[in-house]
């Protein structure tokens, strides 16, 4: 009697996977593991190796399935040369995957073994006409699957609901039914003991104070994100920057209006917030020279500069930034005949490489001009006639009004789409650039309104990320003059101060 390769004692590899693995403990994948398990006895097949991809799609080639690519080179090496799958679309859904899989399985003489679709004979054109159309079919699947969600998510998008994915967000509690990884989300309640977090953390960033001050606030405070971990500049920007904490929904980064749950902020403080964080970093660098994230040992470092390359008399107007020329940055150093920390103008950029001023004495004289400054401010408080606030909101309010007309004009379809767009979209623009400035001004004015009592008391326990924010929120530039005789004298006219 003529033995048959079916007859052969294989060693087979057992291929599971499924997508969504929503009951949790790989239930899904070891039913499917199971029936492969009863389709290779009868044949007196050896299983040597089980291979699970569980909750991973083989809709996205991009995304990669360890035990899949395993099993392939396991193929290759010959530990295995049978293959038992549940479905042909367990092992491929992507055309191109197939046609890999096609060269690999017919190079090494390996048989295919489906328990829903029964062999799959690579060998043969007619075999691997079958697994075209199957992959054909697999491959449609796929895509009329992802037009429904596509569907569903805009039609969350629009009422502003959960979507029932990711991360538990920061400063809220989830409400489910059910139990398992993918239960279903019924509400997002707030979380007191992280809002307030988001509550300080909000109000100081409108203050000026930088992200890595709040990071460093996260860490010393003990606070976690949602999944464990330590706050990062990263973590820090994207929870300010989500309109989700401002009880709004937000899509691609587009707010689409009200959503399901409460909000932790108020939205006008969320556009301020965003529109201020959405450029403090390339202001920042440009202006000072520095990310917004590097950590500075000095309040006022990058503030200091130096008038050796323009002259410039004390007293008069300096006007080398409207002549588009700025003055020489000085850096931080140690003098050399004590232990001293002084600003110094290096040489390095062009500086003079001589001029330095003592930074505890510089600092002194600059918190008493702070001090002084906010109580004049107090004593003049009176409404800023050139506040551009009103007239923006009110900009705002019209631009609001004609993007929705916009929009319905788009579902209506009575004019051409591409046309409606690139109008909605220049009003976008236009709006994003008036909450900027709106936000700018905000900090600016927050800054003048501090109490310069109050102040004065929470002065010393303020970190210095922190007294930074406020230095910057009102200085522009601190410069320091030639030093005069006697040159062993502290002489604070040397010193300069611009506010903004």
């Amino acid at each position: 009697m003529k033995t048959t390769a079916r007859d052969r004692v294989r060693r087979v590899g057992i291929y599971v996977r499924i997508s969504d693995d929503r009951e949790g403990g790989g239930l899904g994948v070891k039913r499917q593991e199971d029936d492969c398990r009863l389709l290779a006895a009868p044949f007196g097949w050896k299983v040597v190796e089980v291979y699970v991809d569980n909750d991973v799609t083989a809709a996205d080639r991009r995304k990669k399935r360890k035990d899949y690519l395993r099993m392939l080179a396991d193929i290759e090496s010959g530990h295995i040369d049978a293959v038992v799958s549940w479905h042909p679309d367990r092992l491929y859904r992507q055309p191109a995957e197939l046609e890999d899989l096609i060269i690999i399985v017919e190079e090494h003489k390996t048989e295919i073994a489906t328990v829903k679709a029964g062999d799959l004979d690579l060998s043969t054109p007619t075999g691997r006409l079958v697994a075209r159309m199957l992959g054909a079919i697999a491959k449609y699947e796929v895509e009329h699957k992802q037009e429904r969600i596509l569907r569903k998510v805009q039609e969350l998008v629009a009422a502003g609901k959960i979507h029932n994915s990711g991360h538990r967000p920061f400063g809220y509690t989830r409400l489910f039914d059910g139990e398992g990884p993918r239960r279903k989300i019924l509400a997002e309640v707030l979380n007191e003991d992280e809002a307030k977090w988001v509550e300080r953390w909000a109000d100081r960033a409108l203050e000026g104070e930088k992200l890595y001050s709040l990071v460093l606030d996260a860490h010393e405070n003990g606070v976690k994100t949602t999944t464990g971990g330590e706050f990062t500049y990263q973590a820090m920007r994207a929870l300010l920057m989500s309109a989700r904490i401002s009880g709004r929904k937000e899509h691609k980064g587009l707010i689409k209006g009200p959503a399901v749950w409460p909000a932790i902020i108020s939205p006008e403080k969320s556009d301020a917030l965003r529109a201020l964080l959405a450029t403090r970093s390339e202001e920042f660098k440009a202006e000072f020279g520095e990310r917004d994230g590097t950590a500075l040992k000095y309040p006022i470092s990058g503030l200091v500069h130096c008038t050796c390359k323009i002259p410039h008399v004390v007293g008069e107007p300096c006007s080398c930034k409207e002549e588009g020329r700025k003055h020489h940055k000085m850096s931080t150093a140690q003098r050399g005949d004590k232990d001293m920390p002084i600003y110094t103008c290096k040489k390095e950029g062009g500086g003079c490489g001589g001029r330095t001023i003592q930074i505890p004495d510089l600092e002194s004289l600059v918190e008493k001009l702070l001090f002084k400054k906010l109580e004049e401010v107090e004593v003049s408080a009176v409404e800023d006639p050139d506040d551009p606030r009103p007239a923006l909101e009110a900009k705002l309010g019209r631009w609001e009004a004609r993007k929705a007309e916009l929009e319905n004009e788009l579902l209506d379809g009575d004019r051409p789409a591409r046309e409606i767009q690139d109008a909605i979209d220049k009003f976008n623009v236009r709006m994003a650039d008036a909450r900027r400035e709106i936000a700018q001004y905000s900090v600016k004015t927050s800054l003048t309104e501090i109490s310069a009592v109050e102040l004065r008391k929470e002065w010393e326990d303020y970190s210095i990320p922190r007294k930074q924010s406020v230095y910057r929120g009102l200085i522009r530039e601190i410069l320091i003059h030639p030093a005069t005789r006697p040159f062993n004298v502290w002489n604070p006219d040397r010193v300069e101060v611009f506010w903004r």
